[in-house]
Parts: C-alpha cells; structure tokens; sequence
C-alpha cells in the first residue's frame, strides 16, 4: 500500500508536497552548493556522479526532482520520478560521507514512499563500495569505469604514448581561423545551436540522442555557477562555434571533465578539444573525465589522453527487490 501522505499522488512535481514520508526534504538548489561540497569533500568522492552542476541538471521539469536532506551530518540526495506507472523514490548517490546507520535510514524513507523494499542507490563511489555491501540487505554491483586524468600530464605531448593525441592536436592547430576562448553568458545560444547540431549527428551515428537533454539544462543554469565550481570553454573556425566543453571542481584537489561536444565534420577536433580544456585545469590534481559509454570512438579518445587511473562507480539495489 502506498504511503497515505499524498506522496504518490497526482501533484505535479511543483506542487510536490514535502511531508510525511518526504518531511525535511527539500528541492536541490544553486544554494546547497557549499553544503553539498562540504560533504563531498569529507567523504572524498572521486565520482562523476557527485559532481553538483551534473547533480542539478537532472532535474527535469514534471518528471524528476532531486531532494536533500541531512542526517547525522551526512548530505542525503534521493530522487523522486516519474518515469514508472506511479512515482518513486531513490537514492542519488550514497549519503555523504557514508555512515551506514543513514544509510539504511535513506533506504527506509524510500521504501515506505515506494511502499515495497524495492528503492536503490543509483551511483556509489568506488571508496563506498565495500562499506554499503556490508549491509545484509543490499547487493552491490559494478556499473561502470570513470577515467581520471592528471592535467599536469599535458605539459608535454612528446613520446610514443601522445603519439596520436599529437597528430590530431596538431593537425586542428593548423586549420585558418581557429580560436580558443572561454565560455561567457552571451554564448548560451551558439552552444544551443550547437548541440542541436550534434543530437542530430550522434542519431545518425549510434542511435541516440546521447543524453544532450541533461547537456541542455547544464547549459541553462551555467550562469549560476562561478569558477572554480564550473568554467567552460569554445571553439570556433571562422567565427563558427564547432566545439564547447564544461567542468569544474567537485571538490578541492579534484575537479569534474562534465561535457563536450563537437562538430563530427572536423577531424580530430574531439582530440584537440578534450587536451585543450584538460590542460587548462591544472588547478586541479586529478579530473575526473566520466564513463566512455561502451563506445568504441569515445573510448579510443579518453584512451589515447593516457589516463592516470580509473575510477569504478556502482549501483545498489536490495535483495528480494
């Protein structure tokens, strides 16, 4: 039986009543930030997943709202949806550091909003892993692997290891009317045609439409962000934006390689793109460059950067779900 707080019901996400089993919740906003990176940086996440630009674009209009709490000093992030026949609620991440007694009590909360056992942890850190599995309840499993770069790397591109990320750099370094500059507010609409642009080349290519929905509202609530939690950067060949990449820090010492995306008719650009916002993130010990998704050209990409390690994510779920 659902919950007979109004949970479930009919409420569009606006009118999202926040009591019962959803009580001291409330919206993620631009200003839980600082809180948030507190958090984070006590539990020292290297995940991609918790980096909170990311975090806040995924909230999507009547479908998704992402909620915070705290608990035993510990940051809770669930995510209420309504992509099933009737709206649930999960785990974003693991709380923040972990502590296991909040964590079942987030598992708990869910499970009486979802009125099953059936809630999950959608993204746990590598370091997490092992702690959360030793919760008799809970089954944790590998999902995927993040690269993780050192920017300093990029210092020098000589040697047979650089070898291709050299010629494709070179190779746009010498195309007429290239120009690199950062990412500015009266950019948002060129990144929009952009990124239509490019919905349309990956379909053609793979399919899909390569997640650009979340890459849109990045791009929406940029502005609210400064450095050194976002910064971005253009590229453009004869005043023609082709390329644009965002990221920033996730917490101190360690910053998120969020999105690029680039004009497919430009050989090489994808190569030259990634290396030029990489390096200018020098601030930064390691950066955490995502998943590659399974795809071949993405992965001979992220590969030929030489990462310095790899970061394992995983998911959760309960025995009997």
């Amino acid at each position: 039986m659902p919950p007979p707080d109004g949970g479930r019901g009919p409420d569009a996400p606006a009118h999202l009543e926040l009591s019962g089993t959803l009580g001291g919740l409330e919206r993620l906003e631009v200003s839980d930030l600082q809180r948030y990176k507190r958090a984070v940086a006590s539990g020292e996440q290297l995940g991609f997943s918790y980096y909170f630009p990311y975090l806040l674009a995924r909230n999507r209009g009547q479908r998704r709202v992402l909620l915070i709490g705290e608990d035993d000093g510990s940051i809770c992030l669930y995510i209420w949806g309504r992509d099933a026949a009737a709206p649930r609620l999960d785990l974003v991440v693991a709380p923040t550091p972990l502590r296991l007694p909040v964590l079942e009590r987030c598992l708990e909360r869910a499970n009486d909003f979802n009125g099953d056992r059936s809630a999950r942890v959608l993204r746990l850190d590598a370091r997490d892993a092992e702690t959360a599995a030793s919760l008799p309840q809970l089954r944790v499993r590998a999902r995927r692997s993040q690269y993780l770069y050192r920017p300093g790397a990029f210092a020098d591109l000589g040697g047979r290891a650089f070898r291709t990320l050299r010629r494709n750099v070179v190779r746009v370094e010498k195309l007429p009317g290239l120009q690199v500059t950062p990412y500015a507010a009266r950019h948002a609409g060129a990144c929009h045609q952009l990124l239509r642009h490019w919905r349309q080349q990956h379909r053609a290519a793979h399919g899909t439409t390569g997640g650009v929905a979340t890459t849109r509202r990045f791009i929406d609530q940029v502005d609210a962000f400064s450095e050194p939690d976002v910064r971005g950067e253009l590229v453009w060949l004869d005043g023609r934006l082709v390329a644009f990449a965002f990221g920033g820090e996730l917490r101190p010492g360690v910053g998120c390689f969020f999105d690029a995306k680039s004009d497919a008719g430009v050989p090489g650009l994808s190569y030259f793109q990634r290396h030029s916002f990489l390096s200018k993130l020098e601030g930064f010990e390691l950066v955490n460059d995502g998943s590659d998704l399974g795809r071949d050209g993405l992965r001979q990409l992220k590969q030929s950067l030489r990462p310095a390690g790899m970061q394992t994510e995983f998911r959760a779920s309960q025995r009997g779900a």
